[in-house]
């Protein structure tokens, strides 16, 4: 994508934190690959990570846990991943909250579920603690290590993105003349072309009375 890693190097620690605290292991990847291209520290995007894990799943805890009447709670609980995380809470208690974060798309049901579990703050933040720290150290790594794979792909991307903006903007005119078209050609064919034909035809009777004047006798022929 155009500069897209300009983009990154800029905002690299707000997109680390904020894509960590939200989600995804992709923004710990991204992080562990700002730290291969040198622009911070492998030590630095790790803390981040594990800060913005550590919170984002403290604060879904929380919500859970005091505010378990609201109505994005009970959206949350009437789905069926809900049932299944409550499950895994009650079986695997404190297994669960390490492993919580590597569950794709079990991860904020299952948060839920510990909020309104039995288990104690105390216990869940140092639960959290241990699997944040173990969690963005691993995925920051992987960035690191795999950084001039995830280079190349970028770079692959940002060459695309080029010939795919040239494209959709020839696709765009093209469409929009056939919109234009279809919107104002039948008032510009009922306007425009009338207005010739009656003009041919006043040529041609011009023409037509001419030659007829042109020809001596020609009235008493006919």
């Amino acid at each position: 994508m155009y500069d897209i890693l300009n983009l990154i190097s800029e905002f690299g620690p707000v997109i680390v934190f904020a894509g960590t605290f939200v989600e995804g292991e992709v923004f710990a990847i991204v992080g562990g690959f700002l730290a291969y291209r040198g622009i911070y520290s492998l030590e630095f995007i790790a803390l981040l990570a594990f800060v913005g894990s550590f919170l984002g799943d403290l604060a879904v805890f929380l919500f859970a846990r005091f505010f378990s009447g609201h109505r994005w709670v009970a959206r949350w609980r009437a789905r069926p991943k809900f049932a299944k995380a409550l499950k895994l809470v009650e079986r695997y208690q404190a297994f669960f909250v390490i492993v919580n974060r590597y569950i794709y798309g079990l991860r904020v049901p299952g948060l839920i579920a510990l909020g309104m579990s039995r288990i104690s703050l105390t216990r869940f933040l140092v639960l959290n603690f241990v699997g944040a720290a173990i969690w963005a150290g691993l995925f920051t790594s992987i960035g690191f290590v795999f950084g001039y794979s995830i280079g190349s792909v970028f770079a692959q991307l940002e060459l695309m993105e080029r010939s795919l903006g040239i494209t959709l903007g020839v696709i765009a005119v093209a469409l929009a003349g056939w919109f234009a078209w279809r919107q104002w050609g039948p008032v510009f064919a009922r306007r425009i072309l009338p207005r010739r034909r009656g003009s041919e035809g006043h040529d041609g009777l011009v023409r037509i009375k001419t030659r007829a004047e042109g020809v001596p006798g020609g009235s008493s022929e006919d």
